[in-house]
């Protein structure tokens, strides 16, 4: 992705230039000013109900390497700020994308960055009204994506959950790094649904593994008592546990990036009646029971729901050490 050749770096194109090829290559996803890119700020109408507002960054070598075509890449930025958007339950509206890049990089590439990022908004009705551009030392790239949405009901978030509740994951986990790390589809019409259906307590996505993510869903006092059984592993989870020496649930706990939905259902919830609802409206996106939440008897998290044993799978995905 990046060059020494002179005519082919961004370098060559200049700082206005470089601008002026993006909005070309945004085609119309980025609408002019005062509604879109062409002033200091973006003029927006605000959509009806609560606005929410998001962030995430892409680096090269980071969350993408040379494996990862570029249009995958600028897909994955947009669809990592979707997942959130769904991890709430709501509906995204607008987008402001700041680059930060290395003088070597290649125009191709960026070319074909911005058609990802393009091709997404498009699918997903994303405004991308605005954003920035710097330089970075030779042989370094990031982008980082803010969007906003809006929900069209009361906020359904991370805290909500409580003991005696059963816990629920979306898809498969594990083995993100043979592929589904930038392949994934954000849940934009399951988060909604959870929101607005009545029986979930509390949601969020996946982005750091199980193991890391699951503690948000908590709450204090309790522990989650998993049937290790009914967590769904992805098929990649086996080969990688093959390379790693490691077990296909320590993947599953600990990978990241599976970007499914996990979830708890309030007490009193007629389980069966709730699975058979889900089926019924999707039937693409399997969904799995993976335990309940009880009173904690001590210090670990997640217990062997069989056994009544801690679990040895604590920390996913952490992004600055520890």
């Amino acid at each position: 992705m990046f060059t020494q050749n002179t005519n082919d770096r961004i370098r060559s194109l200049g700082e206005v230039r470089l601008i002026a090829q993006i909005r070309e290559w945004l085609g119309g996803v980025a609408p002019p000013s005062p509604e879109g890119m062409g002033d200091d700020c973006a003029v927006v109408e605000p959509r009806p109900g609560r606005q929410i507002l998001t962030t995430d960054s892409l680096s090269y070598g980071q969350h993408f390497d040379d494996s990862v075509t570029a249009q995958a890449a600028g897909a994955k930025l947009v669809k990592r700020n979707l997942s959130d958007i769904a991890a709430m339950g709501g509906v995204p509206d607008h987008a402001l994308l700041s680059l930060l890049s290395g003088a070597d990089l290649r125009i191709d590439w960026l070319r074909g960055f911005v058609e990802g990022i393009r091709q997404s908004c498009e699918r997903y009705r994303v405004a991308l009204v605005g954003g920035d551009v710097s330089g970075l030392p030779d042989g370094q790239f990031s982008a980082v994506l803010c969007m906003g949405g809006h929900l069209p009901h009361a906020p359904l978030l991370r805290g909500g959950a409580g003991a005696g509740e059963s816990l629920y994951v979306t898809g498969s986990l594990g083995g993100s790094l043979s592929g589904k790390h930038h392949e994934f589809e954000p849940l934009l019409a399951e988060g909604r649904w959870l929101a607005q259906c009545g029986h979930c307590s509390a949601l969020m996505d996946l982005t750091d593994g199980l193991a890391k993510d699951l503690r948000e869903l908590i709450p204090p006092g309790c522990a989650a008592h998993l049937e290790l059984d009914r967590i769904p592993l992805a098929e990649a989870a086996h080969p990688c546990a093959a390379a790693s020496g490691r077990p296909p649930l320590e993947h599953a706990f600990c990978d990241g990036e599976d970007y499914e939905l996990l979830f708890s259902l309030k007490g009193g919830t007629d389980q069966a009646a709730f699975e058979s609802a889900w089926a019924a409206r999707f039937p693409q996106t399997p969904l799995s029971r993976i335990g309940r939440l009880a009173q904690a008897e001590g210090d670990a998290p997640y217990l062997d729901a069989a056994t009544g044993e801690a679990l040895p799978w604590t920390k996913g995905f952490e992004h600055v050490g520890g």
